[in-house]
């Protein structure tokens, strides 16, 4: 092979391998998991601004929430702080505090619950989504 030769081999590899790279940073895998989880929750971690103020940029909560109650079936745990639970509206997410969690962890799989939660809209990276959170929860 000559050098010119190897020189646009080597452009066409970079530009190739640049277009493979871009369009996988680019893609958006929103069939992965369609309900909110942890990595959706609304933890966010404050920036300071040229002000010297501190500033949220991945989430910010609503208005005060309502309670809603509901029954279901529970699926089981996700994480330390989100349970499952298959609803009329079919499978949902809900955010739980630690002793929610410990009062859940042992229950079987299909369990049938009735539970109080509420319903936050936040702002996250500019898209709106809804938190819910678990009140409290027994067993049907």
């Amino acid at each position: 092979m000559t050098k010119k030769h190897n020189k646009t081999a080597m452009a066409m590899s970079v530009a190739v391998l640049t277009l493979v790279l871009m369009g996988t940073a680019c893609s958006n895998n929103n069939n992965a998991n369609p309900s909110p989880s942890a990595s959706s929750s609304a933890s966010a971690s404050p920036s300071p601004t040229a002000s010297g103020a501190i500033e949220t940029e991945s989430a910010s909560p609503s208005a005060s929430p309502e309670t809603t109650s509901a029954t279901g079936k529970y699926v089981g745990l996700q994480d330390s702080h989100s349970i499952e639970i298959t609803t009329d509206k079919g499978p949902m997410a809900f955010q739980v505090s630690p002793e929610i969690a410990e009062k859940v962890d042992p229950w079987k799989e299909e369990t049938s619950v009735q539970f109080q939660y509420k319903t936050e809209k936040l702002e996250a990276n500019g898209e709106q989504i809804e938190q819910h959170t678990i009140i409290s929860i027994d067993k049907q």
